[in-house]
């Protein structure tokens, strides 16, 4: 009965109703992709909504295998149910979303075939809630992500009111599961069921719409036999970085682990690269680890900090991290930032004070 109830809500509570059909396109990735090692495919989801197009990604999905995918999402909505839908396929699949479009790039082929390039989009309603199911979520540069108040068309009857219930209650779960602050739900119900609201910049970033590649940090402090220790870590496109601080003796130990590959990682164990802290975007040189530990493809390493290292970890306002470099004045690095959060400055300078403290 409540499924019952709940398919009755997405056909009342959509406010635009549509009568196209979603197109799905599912493409291998282009040469430019391939060269830098990336092996995802490339999807995009253009047009309206239809109950059916949940069916016809997961089967799209189906190609793509293990490789994962970046998607394109250009909608001006439709079905409610069918974008949550979508949105729990992708989370599942791993995939990406992106707001906009894939076109062919003529001017740029190799071996005689083009790439492709991004072009901005629109995603509204019942997509707004679709895009949400990429693990991480970009809107570039001229495309927009707008929401509104889904509402029944007389909004008086009990019947109506019931279902109101259930639909709210099945789109803020589902914003939930999605890690996506529950906020964006209130912005959602503060807007009239005939506009739309177009979210700036500062609101996809607050309501973590958009996380651009970066799942939000986590920032602990952790009990052990005999102390305790700090620990940042953060998931982004380019693997988990973590970096652990431990107590000993009024002195900082920094243990850093990334996802670094595991070329890469014996490469690192073996010697001859250069390490630095990363302390909001600045390098301060380390010297060699005491340890370097492989691990499949992680990296694990070992330092102890000075004390004016660790007091400029303490300092860190914007990030901390781990960068290993073959030269100091290599223009790239391997390694990883993990984000500081105003909520874990303190906890953050607390730890490291009143390890130093005599």
């Amino acid at each position: 009965m409540r499924k019952i109830i709940l398919a009755a809500a997405v056909l009342a509570f959509s406010s635009i109703a549509y009568a196209g059909t979603m197109s799905v396109r599912v493409e291998r990735p282009d040469w430019y992709k391939l060269l830098n090692q990336n092996s995802a495919w490339n999807m995009v989801l253009s047009g309206e909504i239809d109950a059916g197009a949940p069916a016809r990604v997961a089967q799209a999905l189906k190609q793509v295998g293990n490789d994962g995918a970046d998607v394109y999402l250009d909608s001006p909505g439709g079905n409610l149910l069918a974008g949550m839908q979508i949105g729990r396929i992708l989370r599942k699949a791993g995939a990406n979303t992106h707001i906009g479009s894939l076109v062919p790039d003529n001017d740029h082929k190799f071996a005689g075939k083009p790439g492709v390039i991004p072009v901005p989009g629109g995603c509204y309603s019942a997509c707004s809630l679709a895009f949400l199911g990429g693990v991480y979520r970009y809107v570039m540069e001229g495309s927009q992500y707008g929401v509104h108040r889904f509402s029944s068309p007389s909004g008086s009857t009990d019947d109506d009111l019931d279902a109101a219930q259930v639909i709210s209650a099945a789109i803020g779960n589902y914003i939930r599961d999605m890690d996506v602050d529950p906020g964006l739900f209130g912005l959602m119900a503060t807007q009239g069921k005939d506009g739309i609201r177009n979210l700036t910049k500062s609101d996809l970033a607050s309501f973590n719409v958009v996380n651009n590649g970066r799942k939000r940090p986590e920032w602990t402090i952790e009990a052990i036999e005999g102390g305790q220790y700090l620990r940042g870590v953060q998931d982004t496109v380019y693997g988990q970085g973590k970096a652990v601080f431990f107590c000993a003796k009024h002195r900082i130990l920094m243990q850093s682990f990334y996802q670094i590959g595991a070329e890469k990682a014996q490469s690192v164990a073996a010697g001859g690269w250069l390490h630095s802290l990363l302390l909001d975007h600045k390098a301060v040189p380390l010297p060699n680890p005491v340890r370097a530990k492989v691990s499949g493809s992680e990296i694990s390493t070992l330092f102890p900090l000075t004390t004016d290292q660790s007091m400029a970890v303490a300092s860190s306002t914007d990030s901390i991290g781990h960068a290993m470099q073959l030269a100091r004045e290599a223009p790239t690095f391997v390694g990883y930032q993990v984000d500081v959060p105003a909520s874990a400055t303190q906890k953050i300078r607390a730890f490291i004070h009143n390890c130093l403290r005599p």
